[in-house]
């Protein structure tokens, strides 16, 4: 039988150990409600046939490995969405509270870039088009920039389309409601309600001209999503 004063060793020290596992536990709490990963999430929502996303690798070194993607699969940072022919995909992005729904079209390639409180938040486009539908007010800080070769698009609190052909190296922003910019190092062009704009590599962005009822349908009647 154990002595009581073996028994009183073992009872402070088991309430050392609790004492040491709570002040623990509380730092992650209050470390883990600050940070600014906690706040973001990115989520592949639907998809529509044939959708792959890459993660790169620790090493930086290795290739893009793509693989097929699923619904409710968790994105971050630094992951590629890859979209094949007759192919879409939709990923949810909540930053501050912030929504932003991205709709991808066929044919398309992007990557997820830095996604930080305080700055802006960067996707980059290497191919295709893709539609971001975002919640914020006009003038929000925490804007998103859509970024090509031939430059970058960005929307302030409104629906925007970006779309590149690497082909041609032409970029257009189509802005459906409220402010968009499109820019490069060549000059800048601000749109508003239903308005486009194009540039290239080697041209700055061109005179806004208005949307066509076939792209204005585009962003009113979105292509139906099917979950897979």
């Amino acid at each position: 039988m154990l002595s009581k004063r073996k028994l009183i060793n073992i009872g402070i020290g088991v309430g050392a150990v609790a004492a040491i596992v709570a002040i623990v536990v509380v730092i992650l709490i209050v470390r883990g409600g600050g940070s600014d990963s906690a706040r973001l999430n990115i989520t592949l929502e639907e998809v529509i046939n044939r959708v792959d996303t890459d993660r790169p690798r620790e090493d930086g070194v290795q290739p893009p490995n793509f693989v097929a993607t699923q619904v409710g699969q968790e994105l971050v940072p630094g992951d590629g969405v890859s979209t094949f022919p007759n192919s879409q995909a939709r990923i949810d992005i909540t930053l501050a509270e912030l929504l932003r729904v991205v709709r991808t079209t066929p044919d398309t390639l992007w990557r997820l870039g830095e996604f930080e409180d305080n700055q802006d938040a960067i996707i980059e486009l290497d191919q295709g088009k893709i539609f971001l539908l975002d919640s914020g007010a006009d003038g929000s800080s925490l804007p998103v920039q859509v970024v090509t070769p031939a430059g970058t698009g960005s929307p302030r609190g409104t629906w925007m389309s970006v779309a590149y052909d690497p082909v041609t190296e032409v970029m257009e922003v189509e802005c459906f409601r409220g402010t968009c910019r499109l820019e490069n190092r060549l000059g800048t062009r601000l749109l508003t309600d239903q308005q486009k704009s194009k540039a290239t590599i080697r041209t700055a962005p061109t005179e806004p001209l208005y949307l066509d009822p076939i792209e204005v349908e585009e962003f009113e009647r979105p292509p139906r999503s099917q979950k897979r």
